[in-house]
Formats: structure tokens, C-alpha cells, sequence
């Protein structure tokens, strides 16, 4: 089940109920999504560096800096899109 909706919002509505979980299967839930933060907050940072380091690239060329969605686009190797 996700927890999303159709448009990609949180579905508060879809949540199950934590008053009905064991404190053992809430300590295993907290330490699943403190590990899946920690995994996350990593690939923030590579890609903070990598932004950083295109960025400076462009500098000392000379060229002139790409937007934030240029520049994710570049970092994904997505193609540019219509």
C-alpha cells in the first residue's frame, strides 16, 4: 500500500493506526525510518556535491550558471524534455 494518493500527496487518511502497534513493532518501525533518513540524507549530500562541483566548473569557464532543474536534469543524465 502506498502512501501516497492519486496526486502524489500524503494520504493521512490511509495511515494505520499506531495506538494498535506493540512498543517492539514501534521501536522496529522508528529504527527502519531513522536507517531510510540516514540513506536519504546521504544521497542529498552527493548530490549537493555534485551540483557544487558543476557549478564551480561553470564558473571558471565563464558560462552562465544553469537553473536548479538544468542542473538535476544534468546530474540524472535525463534528457532534456519538451
Amino acid at each position: 500500500m502506498s502512501d501516497h494518493d492519486e496526486a502524489g500527496e500524503f494520504d493521512w487518511e490511509g495511515t494505520e493506526d499506531l495506538t494498535l502497534l506493540s512498543e517492539e513493532e514501534l521501536k522496529g518501525r522508528l529504527g527502519g525510518l531513522v536507517e531510510e533518513e540516514r540513506a536519504v540524507s546521504y544521497r542529498l549530500e552527493i548530490l549537493r556535491g555534485r551540483i557544487d562541483l558543476i557549478r564551480a566548473e561553470l564558473v571558471r569557464r565563464g558560462a552562465v550558471a544553469l537553473s536548479p532543474e538544468e542542473l538535476v536534469r544534468v546530474l540524472l543524465d535525463e534528457e532534456k524534455r519538451p
